[in-house]
């Protein structure tokens, strides 16, 4: 059994982390030995998992990739090389403790967006200098692997998140989400789905805290709907309309024009179905659709029948008043004959902490 996070954060260094931090690297500790078992039965074609099995009003169960390594393919050799660079930066540094592997995979000047974390390669490796060394570094990355994807100079990477029930009897799934920007080789910007807001001992970002998340509005949202592949750039244009006519402006009737009917759901809070969406959204008042997303994008990013959109949320700050803090919202769809056929997203139930 790996030592708490509290034990291995004054045993290793004799410093007190803040509570969030403690929090945050006990979740990648008390995971750090789950791994997604191999079978050569992942769906033909897809870069997602296949769906556990669906029960009617229900959400489904979040699943690992069956056979991950086979996800850090790609028939472009940088984009292929960016995957395998985040896939190796995971499990040698944040599931094995390696942190001085940061040296030669981050940037020194890494750009840090949790509202909780701090910015800088050498922060990083600090906070990271509480995970139990391991050795030798293990083959796959833990929490299971969902996906991961690569567009441009961007990498996406879902996880399995595994949870307590509100009332305590079993877990339940959601999908926890990184994204990385890579720059000459090396990893130089991350954002990730936690949302917990930052207490009092996290620094604000002009002292090295986290930097805000910004992202394009307006008309300068569709220049992140290019793609070199006209397929990529239709997907992510039925994504965006999705996101603009039905869950901004609250149309659940267009869903039909966007989903398939048999739909699949992995937000824990919502059913799965075509039906199940509608039921979702049907309380949203309806309003007027505009022509962008009503939250700033991040990203949008595609690689084969999935994609990842990437929203700036913005709030006021709990300790400085006046001030806001900011995080990044994800969602991944994945896209079967022209519609969008199923959906991950970083969703809690009601009870659970924030995420």
């Amino acid at each position: 059994m790996l030592p708490s996070c509290q034990t291995a954060c004054r045993h290793h260094t004799g410093k007190h982390f803040s509570p969030i931090l403690l929090t945050l690297v006990s979740i990648l500790l008390t995971t750090g030995c789950q791994t997604a078992g191999l079978d050569t039965a992942a769906a033909e074609n897809s870069l997602a998992p296949p769906a556990a099995a669906a029960v009617f009003g229900e959400a489904v169960r979040v699943t690992g990739h069956p056979d991950p390594l086979s996800l850090l393919d790609h028939g472009d050799p940088e984009l292929a090389r960016n995957k395998r660079l985040v896939f190796d930066f995971w499990r040698s540094i944040v599931n094995a403790g390696q942190v001085e592997l940061a040296d030669t995979m981050q940037q020194e000047h890494y750009i840090q967006h949790s509202p909780v974390l701090p910015t800088g390669r050498e922060a990083f490796k600090q906070i990271f200098s509480v995970v139990p060394r391991l050795d030798p570094i293990p083959e796959l990355v833990s929490p299971p692997l969902v996906s991961i994807i690569a567009e441009g100079d961007l990498v996406a990477m879902t996880l399995v998140e595994t949870l307590p029930e509100p009332d305590g009897i079993g877990t339940y799934t959601t999908t926890h989400f990184n994204l990385f920007r890579i720059e000459d080789g090396r990893l130089a910007e991350h954002w990730h789905s936690v949302q917990t807001p930052p207490g009092p001992e996290v620094l604000l970002p002009e002292d090295g805290g986290p930097q805000l998340v910004t992202g394009a509005s307006g008309d300068d949202q569709y220049a992140l709907l290019e793609a070199e592949d006209p397929e990529l750039e239709t997907n992510k244009r039925l994504v965006f309309d999705l996101w603009r006519q039905v869950i901004d402006a609250g149309h659940e009737e267009l869903a039909d024009i966007y989903l398939s009917e048999d739909y699949i759901q992995h937000n824990p809070n919502a059913a799965t179905g075509l039906a199940g969406f509608k039921a979702y959204f049907a309380s949203r008042e309806d309003l007027p659709i505009a022509s962008s997303i009503r939250d700033d994008v991040v990203a949008v990013v595609a690689e084969g029948d999935l994609v990842v959109l990437a929203l700036r949320f913005e709030y006021p700050h709990p300790v400085h008043a006046g001030r806001i803090y900011t995080t990044t919202w994800f969602d991944m769809f994945r896209i079967e004959d022209g519609r969008i056929a199923e959906h991950w997203d970083a969703a809690m139930k009601a009870g659970n902490a924030a995420n």
